[in-house]
């Protein structure tokens, strides 16, 4: 095979952002060279490794992702050479990434980059967020190497995976409202409330479900995709919601405080997952960083997520 490790490169690139733009940008060099290392690859392999649309970037193939994770492997391999031969065998280098959750990326994933990057300098960790299936989906198709995400439905099946955390919901009430007071909130309680949903895929099933289950019909008045927006409106007395992680702090971006109290009812809880590829095990990058994860999740700040 007559492919460069230069090649290789700027096919990973490409693969990663899914864009021949995007790409000369991040590596630094006109968008024709990476155009031509993806032809090059293309024509050397035999195999369609893109899809291309004009104007919506690049995608791969179902070739293209077998290639992306042999092709990275082959380069994690050099890394680890050079490392080797300069003395830093135990450095890790190169890029990493990492798709998570969007509503618990800023509370679970910011503590555990902190600990790697601090640890491993020169890795370079791309962060892609996303909706509970799109996570553990990236993971599949190769463009991402690790994922943290709930695993409603076994949605992790056929990649290699970690129990992290068992997460019930609890509920988010006002500072101010007489149920921050008590020691739980029940779902018959919140019956004829005012409700506000985490509009997610899953997420809204998984929430509306909690209600059936009861045989509670929600009275679901607002409804958005964004975690801090859901709080924010709890805040302002406009609702009561159910979530799951409990970031540190209880101020909302509105400037009110919200309380968190677990349901008084055995409701059905989320096995937050850590994710990745068989041929991604493989890496050290990626074992460091899935120990990072576990070492992160057997700490107090990491109990203080968990409303119970």
């Amino acid at each position: 095979m007559n492919l460069s490790l230069r090649t290789m490169g700027y096919f990973v690139a490409a693969a990663r952002n899914e864009s021949l733009s995007k790409a000369a940008q991040v590596v630094g060099v006109s968008q024709s060279a990476i155009s031509v290392a993806v032809d090059a690859m293309e024509e050397e392999l035999g195999l369609r490794l893109f899809h291309r649309q004009r104007s919506k970037g690049v995608s791969l193939t179902a070739s293209g992702r077998d290639v992306l994770v042999r092709i990275q492997a082959i380069l994690d391999q050099v890394e680890d050479f050079k490392a080797e031969m300069g003395g830093r065998s135990q450095d890790i280098s190169g890029d990493l990434h990492v798709a998570c959750f969007s509503p618990i990326a800023p509370i679970v994933l910011t503590p555990i980059m902190k600990s790697f990057v601090k640890a491993y300098p020169t890795v370079r960790i791309n962060i892609l967020e996303g909706n509970v299936r799109h996570v553990f989906d990236c993971v599949h198709r190769g463009e991402a190497d690790v994922g943290i995400s709930y695993d409603e439905a076994d949605i992790s099946a056929g990649l290699s995976h970690e129990l992290l955390a068992v997460v019930p919901p609890h509920v988010v009430v006002p500072a101010h409202h007489a149920f921050a007071a008590l020691d739980d909130v029940s779902l018959t309680q919140l019956a004829t409330k005012p409700l506000i949903l985490l509009d997610l895929p899953s997420s809204r099933e998984y929430y509306s479900s909690l209600f059936e289950t009861a045989g509670i019909k929600p009275n679901f008045v607002y409804r958005s995709g964004n975690y801090e927006m859901v709080r924010s409106l709890v805040g302002a007395g406009l609702g009561f919601a159910l979530l799951q992680s409990r970031p540190p702090e209880q101020m909302t971006y509105s400037g009110a405080r919200v309380v968190c109290k677990p349901l008084s009812e055995e409701t059905r809880k989320s096995k937050l997952m850590i994710a990745y590829s068989a041929h991604s095990e493989k890496r050290r990058a990626v074992t460091t960083f899935v120990a990072h994860a576990r070492e992160w999740f057997k700490s107090r700040e990491a109990c203080h997520i968990i409303v119970s």
